[in-house]
């Protein structure tokens, strides 16, 4: 009876040990979710947006209490994500980007922070996500600048699958894109 014991308890340790090992990367396609308030905003000027990324593509890792490891790598260009979805999301407004009298008001923004963190506490694993936007406004004669951040925190027991951290950044990107576009003076200057 004891050897049976053993045998099992031995057994059991050996597929958690196994299980607890895994050393992976995730791969994550930044490609923020932007919900918008359809407008009918018009816009004078034309609108010039540029997205300028300071950040490495190596976004930080996870460590969950069970050994398991995973770094966290962005696979696209994030610049012309943001870009896109603010684009995007100034047409869905009613801008005409192209349309409007020269000189074009030009909105800069910066990628400042886009990271994944985490801290284990006895058996879950807790991550911090975090991502920061500045952007400047250049209008006529006014500069309006500004800082948009969004932070998640997450628990979980075990590595999660790469698609629902994918999921986790790509709605916390895109909460942020959406504090900037439902900024009330940034759509007062782009008239």
């Amino acid at each position: 009876m004891l050897k049976k014991f053993l045998l099992g308890t031995t057994i059991s340790i050996a597929i958690l040990s196994s299980i607890g090992c895994a050393n992976t990367t995730h791969h994550i396609h930044l490609d923020p979710s932007v919900e918008l308030k359809s407008a009918q905003l018009t816009n004078s000027h034309q609108i010039r947006v540029k997205v300028t990324n300071y950040l490495d593509n190596n976004i930080g890792s996870i460590d969950t209490a069970m050994h398991e490891h995973a770094d966290i790598l962005i696979s696209n260009e994030v610049a012309e994500s943001i870009k896109s979805k603010v684009t995007e999301g100034l047409t869905e407004l009613g801008y005409q980007l192209e349309s409007g009298e020269l000189p074009a008001n030009l909105l800069s923004i910066d990628v400042t922070k886009l990271s994944y963190t985490t801290s284990t506490e006895v058996l879950k694993t807790i991550a911090k996500l975090q991502f920061n936007l500045k952007a400047t406004l250049k209008s006529d004669n006014q500069t309006y600048s500004a800082n948009y951040g969004s932070e998640v925190i997450d628990e979980y027991g075990s590595l999660p699958d790469q698609k629902d951290v994918e999921m986790a950044l790509n709605k916390l990107a895109g909460q942020t894109v959406n504090r900037l576009l439902n900024d009330s003076n940034i759509r007062v200057l782009l008239k």
